[in-house]
This record gives C-alpha cells, sequence and structure tokens, in this order.
C-alpha cells in the first residue's frame, strides 16, 4: 500500500510539473506568435509607407508638368473627358 502511496504521489508531482512546461510552453508560444504579428505590421506600414512616397512623388510630377505647360495641361484633360463622356454617356 505505501509503494502505491509513493506513486500516486510521484504521477501527481510529475503531471503538475509537466502542467508547468505546458503552461511555460503556451506562453512562449503566445509571444512568439505576438512578435510575429507586430513584425509584419511593421513591415506592412513600412510598405504602405513606400507606396505612399511613391504616389506623393507621382502627384508631385504631375503637378509640376501641369505648372510648366498649363495650356497643354488644359488641352489633355479637356480631350480625356471629351472621351469618356462619349463613351460612357451613351449607355
Amino acid at each position: 500500500m505505501a509503494d502505491t502511496e509513493s506513486n500516486v504521489e510521484a504521477l501527481t508531482g510529475e503531471f503538475k510539473q509537466l502542467r508547468n512546461e505546458f503552461a511555460r510552453i503556451a506562453q512562449l508560444l503566445e509571444q512568439t506568435a505576438r512578435s510575429a504579428g507586430a513584425e509584419a505590421a511593421q513591415r506592412a506600414k513600412a510598405a504602405g509607407d513606400r507606396v505612399w512616397a511613391e504616389t506623393q512623388s507621382g502627384a508631385d510630377q504631375v503637378a509640376e508638368k501641369i505648372k510648366e505647360q498649363p495650356l497643354a495641361s488644359a488641352g489633355i484633360a479637356f480631350a480625356i473627358g471629351l472621351l469618356f463622356g462619349l463613351i460612357f454617356g451613351r449607355r
């Protein structure tokens, strides 16, 4: 009977230790997932910033061309508007 009780106590101790180890592993997995999520968000933000900078640069170039050649720009805008009006106005 004493052997059985000591075996049960040993098993109980092993289960407690195993439970603590599983809790530690779960905590490490959670930390890893959060870190990976933060890293992915940081990369996405950097990519968005690059796209925004390129878009703004392109818009600045277009604005500069309009300032350099306002009549040609107005003529092109009128022609594009007329073309869209003809294409989409007949529906």
